[in-house]
């Protein structure tokens, strides 16, 4: 059959049914049982931006304690611009995943130099800000109808649609359309919040306020069971099997790397030959030529620097 010939199929598209009841139901929950934080009660596009990054990959309970020690630290974003790179790294110790502190530098700089963006489109273009943080500051801070996809909005969406393997553009259009218009921000946080109180892996459909309007109401209705969710798509060659345990990952030696040089006073440098055996805690320490490479890897991503062999945090 040509290409001519082919029925015509209609793009696949998810809506929720009855929308402005569905927001008024969680605006309502929201409103008694939602998350209070201090990034949430200020429309300063700072302080959204630290805790967005902070909540990336990291329990909120971790959030926290780091968020408030951070912007004590470093109360502005010109503050944090002028700082250097090893002090925020220090600064950031307790959060892991410490290419995000390079990360959160680098945008802060840029906004220092050029000004603060006030459209998702635009705070989505400056190194080290992605699109769900983008999302979160333009709608947080600035009041634009931008939907914030993370993990629990996505099975909120999902369930409500009845479309759970919903991801990508799909996703964020549902997400965008579904945006209570009055209130941006805090329609994100009730979305945020419920997937993660209420619809969560084991969905609470008994405590569901929206569960008349769910289209996937049948399926999980009467259960408190977890659900498997839609597997997402990996690239070949990321999963791994018989990984080593995490006390014997990259990213282990990576982080140990790091808290040693945090531990030396400001400016003090370390001999690499020396980090083998201070990086292996409870587990084999590794070859020189191993810490070499994971030294290597931390100077291109700017989380040190090395020079004549020794190593130290970024000036």
């Amino acid at each position: 059959m040509s290409i001519a010939e082919q029925p015509y199929t209609p793009p696949v598209t998810q809506a929720v049914a009855n929308l402005a009841a569905v927001q008024r139901a969680l605006l309502k929950w929201h409103a008694k049982h939602g998350l209070r934080a201090p990034w949430r009660e200020t429309r300063d596009p700072y302080e959204c931006l630290v805790a967005a990054v902070m909540a990336q990959q990291t329990q909120m309970s971790r959030v926290m304690p780091s968020y408030e020690r951070f912007v004590a630290a470093f109360p502005t974003v010109e503050a944090l611009a002028g700082a250097s790179t090893g002090e925020v790294i220090r600064v950031w110790a307790g959060m892991g995943y410490n290419l995000r502190a390079v990360r959160l530098h680098r945008a802060a700089r840029q906004i220092a130099t050029s000004g603060w963006p006030r459209r998702r489109a635009d705070l989505a273009a400056i190194d080290g800000i992605g699109p769900f943080t983008a999302a979160i500051i333009a709608s947080f801070a600035f009041g634009e109808a931008a939907g914030c996809v993370d993990t629990n909005v996505r099975r909120v969406l999902g369930r409500l649609s009845g479309g759970e393997a919903i991801d990508g553009k799909p996703l964020q259009t549902l997400a965008d359309a579904m945006v209570a218009r009055k209130d941006p921000a805090r329609w994100n946080q009730a979305l945020m919040d419920y997937g993660a109180r209420v619809c969560g892996v084991r969905p609470k459909c008994g405590e569901c306020v929206v569960a008349q309007w769910c289209a996937s109401r049948e399926r999980y209705a009467g259960t408190s069971r977890q659900v498997a969710e839609p597997r997402p798509v990996y690239r070949a060659g990321v999963v791994r099997k018989h990984e080593a345990p995490y006390e014997r990952s990259t990213r282990y030696y990576r982080g140990r790397i790091i808290d040693v040089l945090r531990a030396l006073p400001p400016g003090d440098s370390i001999n690499v030959a020396r980090l083998p055996a201070l990086i292996a805690g409870g587990a084999a320490a590794p070859t020189i030529a191993d810490t070499q490479a994971l030294v290597a890897a931390l100077e291109r991503h700017g989380l040190l620097t090395v020079s004549r062999r020794r190593v130290s945090l970024p000036g």
